[in-house]
């Protein structure tokens, strides 16, 4: 049984608590959340609380932590988990800065633990089965990405200048590691974006960005804060030398899946239900653990989408195309 502590409980943290909950082969032995009123708002039963990091470290056996602080926290935690030998699942972005990246992959890699970052789209049903057919498809051409975020109240510390640096970076780059998984590496970035939402902040709170990628394909994703909850859907259109795929579904909810092999009569449909790949990715660190295997989404993969995402914002600003 992996013993797992969670570290944040805003939003998210609550519901990757429940996951871990419900996660066979793992068992849920603390959280640290830095507000003291949380423990009030959930159920944690025999589950230890503690506002106070170093005595969450100090007093709790563990092997696995889930980092769910906003991106400038994510550091600490990665170091004083690592240097307990303590593995760590760390929600997306890895950071907010890649000095804090190169940190987070060094400290883990010397001491030996696993660094798994939360990239749910790459777990979900319909990524996974597009990426075991990708020989069948044949070579990539070219794929348009629509994410389309929906407006928020408060933009707070997502759009934190010295902080996340905004809705690219902190939402958007699910969509440029998903692209990425099916694609690969990335040759250069041109971006253009706005602030049609958030006037008084300086991040962008949209864009649209086109890809090469060093296998000669060519992307575009496009979002942004301007979509309602109660119309907003992701759609990924990918064509390929031997097929098309379309997958799309409610945003950060990919579970519709349409496949063409171009030389076949009969399109293939998917419906995964329930397939958002939360509960996947948590399957595969527990296993990751349990067999010292590497994971499918690594620090180096979190410190690559985080690139990106703050080249897009470089381009955007300086009007640059950004070349890797």
């Amino acid at each position: 049984m992996i013993k797992v502590g969670i570290i944040g409980l805003g939003f998210w943290g609550k519901v990757l608590l429940e996951y871990f909950k419900a996660t066979k082969g793992c068992e849920v032995v603390a959280v640290q959340e830095i507000n003291p009123e949380v423990e009030k708002e959930i159920d944690l039963s025999s589950i230890r609380f503690y506002t106070n990091l170093e005595e969450f470290f100090s007093k709790e056996k563990m092997d696995a932590v889930v980092i769910v602080t906003p991106p400038p926290y994510h550091i600490t935690p990665t170091k004083m988990a690592a240097e307990r030998g303590i593995h760590v699942f760390c929600e997306k972005p890895i950071s907010a800065t890649l000095e804090d990246a190169d940190q987070m992959i060094s400290v883990c890699k010397k001491n030996n633990i696993i660094l798994m970052i939360g990239f749910k789209h790459r777990f979900s049903k319909a990524f996974s089965y597009v990426k075991k057919n990708m020989n069948r498809l044949g070579k990539p051409l070219w794929a348009m990405y629509a994410y389309p975020l929906w407006k928020i109240d408060d933009p707070g510390w997502k759009f934190d200048e010295k902080g996340t640096k905004g809705i690219i970076v902190e939402n958007m780059v699910h969509a440029i590691d998903g692209l990425r998984f099916m694609f690969g590496d990335v040759k250069r970035i041109y971006a253009e974006g706005s602030n049609f939402i958030f006037k008084d902040v300086v991040p962008p709170d949209s864009a649209i960005f086109t890809i090469r990628f060093k296998n000669g394909a060519i992307g575009a994703i496009g979002g942004g804060c301007t979509s309602d909850r109660r119309i907003s859907q992701e759609y990924l259109d990918m064509h390929f030398e031997k097929g098309i795929v379309n997958i799309y579904g409610n945003l950060d909810w990919p579970i519709n899946l349409k496949l063409l092999l171009r030389e076949e009569e009969n399109l293939e449909y998917h419906k995964f239900e329930g397939s958002d790949g939360v509960r996947e990715e948590i399957i595969h660190f527990i296993d990751c653990i349990e067999n010292n295997r590497r994971p499918m989404s690594t620090g180096e993969d979190g410190r690559k989408a985080t690139e990106l995402a703050l080249s897009v914002i470089r381009s955007i600003r300086e009007n640059i195309v950004i070349d890797f």
